[in-house]
């Protein structure tokens, strides 16, 4: 059975007036496209090892404060940090001054947003690099030529064509725009996620897309024999009959926080990390709520061989979403949303004195674990408005029958792609 991991982000840009015209075929290569203006100069430069080592480190603190900002219910969470990087990077592209700089300082890229915007796009093509899995990256643009003939910049369009490998289509905006997107995301998430948009508002000028699609299993799969029902005590304490995978793993992981394994996908590359609470009264939120990317990082480290670990991993499948306008605002990405103050003249300058700003940055994620792997995907939407051998074998156990968190890792320096809870089945 194939195992996807599915990742669509959109960013929508909307403006203030349009006019009314007769709808047109998309094409590649948009006559809306104009030149003029100061754009945005974005240098995609090839990063050092230290540098990218500095914005993946950067990458995992954001990642974990993202996640604070939605844990403490007790529910299950799930983002995607990757979905966010890229898709807010895509929209960074084209913002200046400020607005460009907090977007830039979430990640890393304090005083240097050309490199955090290079390390976005590096981390892009090593989806496509991926070895061992089949990895597919997919980008579109699609332009709303009522909103954004003739005030487009063309080095933006070009920008994120070159560096994100978009497909550029334009057209005048209804409702059968909607079902052509939502046909291309649904063809480059392997019918993963059927749609992403129900409607577009009157005003919206441009979505951004991009979709990854991941298909691969566990390294060494789960036997039917070792797969029983079994008692899951949730957050709230009560017991809950679930499917529990039982078998052992290489791979210790420890801090004062945690206890956990390494359960490698086919290939290698890529592994799902267990982060179980010590505190077996703790929920996996109270627990993360003390995590950050440094002290995951250390966590990654304590990796060692030195015991066998039996494991039990419940099967379980939720959906998350969110809206992350207060989280990124307390993130410090503060002038992107205020209607005023947000710079996105990089993309377009819009007549009348409208203002381009976002509005809304909406996440949602699905996840699947089971016998034969992982099963994963993730929507981000960014709206812009206008106005090994053991010699003496010793044991650990680390049974995930009560609350747990994870982590869906490229484990060649140890980036998560996924980071999620379960509190609940």
């Amino acid at each position: 059975m194939k195992k996807i991991i599915s990742t669509v982000l959109m960013t929508s840009v909307m403006a203030g007036a349009f006019c009314a015209c007769t709808p047109k075929t998309p094409q590649s290569n948009p006559a809306v496209i104009v030149n003029s203006g100061e754009p945005v100069q974005v240098n995609i430069q090839e990063l050092s090892a230290s540098a990218s080592d500095k914005y993946r480190r950067a990458y995992l603190n954001a990642s974990f404060d993202l996640l604070k900002t939605q844990i403490g219910n007790n529910g299950n969470t799930m983002i995607s940090p990757a979905s966010i990087l890229i898709a807010l990077a895509m929209a960074e592209s084209g913002a200046n001054g400020q607005t460009r700089e907090q977007m830039a300082a979430l990640w890393g890229g304090e005083g240097d947003s050309d490199a955090q915007i290079s390390y976005a796009a590096e981390l892009l093509r090593r989806l496509n690099d991926s070895e061992g899995v089949s990895m597919h990256a997919a980008d579109a643009m699609w332009i709303n030529e009522r909103i954004l003939s003739g005030t487009i910049r063309g080095e933006y369009v070009d920008f994120v064509r070159d560096n994100f490998d978009a497909e550029i289509n334009s057209e005048e905006f209804s409702p059968e725009t909607v079902e052509r997107i939502n046909e291309w995301v649904n063809e480059h998430t392997d019918e993963m996620i059927d749609r992403v948009l129900d409607d577009l508002n009157p005003n919206a000028a441009e979505v951004l897309l991009n979709a990854i699609a991941f298909d691969g299993s566990w390294g060494e799969q789960y036997e039917d024999y070792q797969v029983h029902e079994g008692t899951f005590r949730n957050a709230a304490g009560q017991e809950q009959t679930v499917n529990i995978m039982n078998g052992s793993e290489t791979y210790y992981l420890e801090n004062d926080l945690a206890e956990g394994f390494i359960k490698y996908y086919e290939g290698g590359q890529y592994a799902y990390i267990v982060m179980l609470p010590k505190d077996e009264n703790q929920s996996a939120d109270e627990m993360l709520a003390q995590f950050t990317g440094d002290s995951f990082e250390e966590y990654m480290n304590s990796r060692t061989a030195e015991y066998t670990v039996y494991t039990r991993l419940p099967e379980y499948s939720y959906d998350y979403e969110c809206r992350l306008n207060d989280a990124l605002n307390e993130l410090g990405v503060v002038d992107a949303f205020d209607e005023f103050d947000a710079d996105f003249t990089g993309i377009a300058t819009l007549p009348d004195d409208a203002n381009l700003y976002i509005g809304s940055v909406i996440h949602k994620t699905h996840i699947e674990v089971d016998r034969t792997g992982t099963r994963a995907a993730a929507v981000t939407a960014v709206t812009l408005d206008a106005a090994g051998a053991i010699m003496d074998e010793q044991i650990k156990e680390v049974f995930c029958e009560r609350p747990f968190a994870y982590a869906i890792v490229d484990m060649t320096d140890n980036t998560p792609v996924f980071i999620g809870t379960v509190n609940e089945i």
